[in-house]
């Protein structure tokens, strides 16, 4: 039974990087695209990413150290994606304000297509490893995973506006629908990590 529970702590923690990795590749793509075309939503994408990226390995390094009573919140995360907010925010109104709309991208649309593919097998995976190791900290990282799908869905739809339908009005729009969701993930781990401290009090 211990060897059991050893091996799913192993196999969290080579997840935890694996998404990370997945994670620094979606921001990598979204910022050489971004230089390429201007799209806010592209760039949102991108933030997301690279603090989803280091959300997950800071949660990997806590399985390994603590097992299944490791935490997911992080408050450096948590202001990470509050950051990634308030760009995306500034980023999608200027460019509606000033009517600059970007370029198309047929690579954005593949990027968009291939992680709402692959980010809910990590986090089904994920979500099973939580339950096998009774790891509060897994399932809620498996429902963060989960919703990142939302964030390529919305990254397809405003892309094929641009692309497809010739609305590139739809690009800042659906950064700016990124927004709230960007936030709340930041606003939720602060309210989590608050809940603990005071229970750990």
């Amino acid at each position: 039974m211990a060897d059991d529970r050893t091996t799913w702590i192993r196999h969290s923690f080579y997840l935890a990087l694996f998404t990370s990795f997945f994670h620094l590749l979606q921001f990598g793509a979204g910022a050489i695209l971004w230089g390429d075309t201007r799209s806010a939503a592209l760039m949102a994408f991108g933030l997301d990413a690279l603090v989803s990226s280091l959300a997950a390995v800071l949660l990997g390094f806590n399985i390994r150290k603590q097992g299944a009573e490791a935490r997911l919140q992080s408050r450096i995360a948590a202001y990470g994606y509050l950051l990634a907010a308030a760009v995306t925010c500034y980023l999608g109104g200027s460019l509606l304000w000033l009517g600059r709309y970007p370029a198309r991208s047929v690579l954005g649309i593949t990027l968009a297509a291939v992680s709402m593919l692959v980010i809910p097998i990590i986090g089904s995976y994920m979500k099973t490893l939580g339950v096998e190791l009774r790891s509060q900290a897994l399932r809620a990282a498996a429902v963060f995973t989960f919703g990142n799908s939302y964030l390529s869905m919305v990254l397809l739809i405003a892309l094929l506006m641009n692309a497809g339908m010739d609305l590139p009005i739809g690009d800042p729009l659906g950064a700016l629908v990124m927004v709230p969701f960007m936030a709340q993930k930041g606003i939720q781990i602060l309210i989590d990590d608050g809940k603990n401290e005071y229970v750990e009090d």
